[in-house]
């Protein structure tokens, strides 16, 4: 029983470490001009192919500027802050955490790929009229790169903030002036 306890505080210590480190990390310069080029890539890598295979549509979405506000303010808690905090900054490594680049990606790819699986499950249990978007091949493939790219920035800023700004980017993009919310039918 004690070997229980010790092994839970050791966890909810390195769990406690991790969030204090990555809240707490301001972002530099550097790390907001490697943000900023990690979303760009991504934009050129996903845009073309989901303009292409018709999984996303220039055009804005069919609500008014407050809505939109509202929209946005929403994404950046539900799903920015929260996913990012919980896929990246409570499960993988902070990089004050000695360990190699090779012993992260052990753990980040694994990561990565239950955060793209999260969105299909997400969308059978509690988001049912998304299961269409949440499953299709080009949306999986794009949560996979934004994912990708966040792990990414994430280690090299130590900073939740950086992450959380580009998947709120990311996504708000996405619902306002490339389909998305009418994909969804928010």
């Amino acid at each position: 029983m004690r070997y229980f306890r010790l092994r839970a505080y050791i966890a909810l210590k390195l769990t406690l470490h991790r969030l204090r480190q990555a809240v707490t990390t301001r972002p530099q310069p550097r790390d907001w001009l490697l943000a900023a080029g990690l979303t760009l890539a991504l934009g050129a890598a996903t845009v073309p192919l989901g303009l292409r295979s018709h999984f996303l549509a220039l055009g804005l979405a069919e609500v008014t500027w407050a809505d939109g506000l509202r929209l946005a303010a929403r994404v950046l808690v539900v799903p920015a802050l929260i996913e990012e905090g919980f896929w990246r900054v409570l499960l993988l490594p902070h990089p004050t955490e000695i360990m190699s680049d090779r012993q992260r990606w052990r753990l980040g790819f694994p990561m990565l790929g239950l955060f793209v699986v999260m969105h299909p499950l997400n969308a059978m249990t509690l988001y049912p009229r998304a299961l269409a978007t949440f499953t299709d091949p080009v949306f999986l493939l794009a949560a996979a790169l934004l994912g990708l790219v966040c792990t990414f920035a994430y280690w090299r800023s130590g900073s939740l903030w950086i992450v959380t700004a580009m998947h709120w980017l990311v996504v708000t993009v996405w619902l306002l002036f490339l389909g998305g919310y009418h994909q969804l039918r928010l």
